[in-house]
């Protein structure tokens, strides 16, 4: 009898683990795709461009996170592409480039990336706010102007005369690394 009891707890337990139908069932995902707003603005065309967002109960608190989190991307993006630059530009020079030179081009630079970080413009501003946790999201896009960027560092080189810079060179280097064709 115990045996017989065991053989029918098996049965029981195979028919409850077994899949009972041959057809295949399609679930959904219970996640919905979801698009960033402002998402859309890339770096290109001259145009270095960084995407923000800022969640908070508080409009001005969710602003100053879409702004710090878009401008620190930006800031990491400008560095990038300056030293990758620089990098390009010492390499072209035929006769190379002094390192007096050097250091002074960097801090200049390094000068000007503060001045323009300050100066960027916000490009796309979208708010949302869920009804049901009151959160307000502020989602950003900032961007900086290559061309106006370079044109403020060399105005800032040609208050010392004692670098000499190839503008063309490093303008096309520079505006190469940002995705515009000149």
């Amino acid at each position: 009898m115990k045996k017989i009891a065991y053989v029918m707890v098996a049965v029981v337990a195979l028919s409850m683990t077994a899949c009972g139908s041959s057809k295949k069932v399609e679930r959904e995902s219970p996640i919905e795709t979801f698009v960033q707003p402002c998402s859309e603005l890339k770096t290109a065309d001259g145009m270095l461009r960084a995407w923000g967002m800022g969640r908070s109960d508080n409009e001005t608190t969710a602003r100053t996170k879409a702004k710090m989190q878009a401008s620190a991307e930006l800031a990491e993006q400008l560095q990038q592409v300056v030293l990758a630059t620089a990098e390009d530009y010492t390499t072209e020079l035929s006769g190379g480039i002094d390192a007096a030179s050097k250091r002074l081009l960097e801090s200049t630079v390094k000068t000007v990336t503060k001045q323009t970080l300050t100066g960027t413009v916000i490009v796309c501003d979208e708010w949302h706010k869920d009804e049901q946790t009151g959160l307000i999201t502020n989602y950003v896009t900032m961007e900086i102007d290559g061309e106006e960027f370079l044109n403020n560092l060399y105005k800032k080189l040609e208050d010392n005369k004692s670098v000499n810079v190839d503008k063309e060179l490093l303008t096309r280097l520079f505006m190469k690394q940002i995705g515009k064709k000149l």
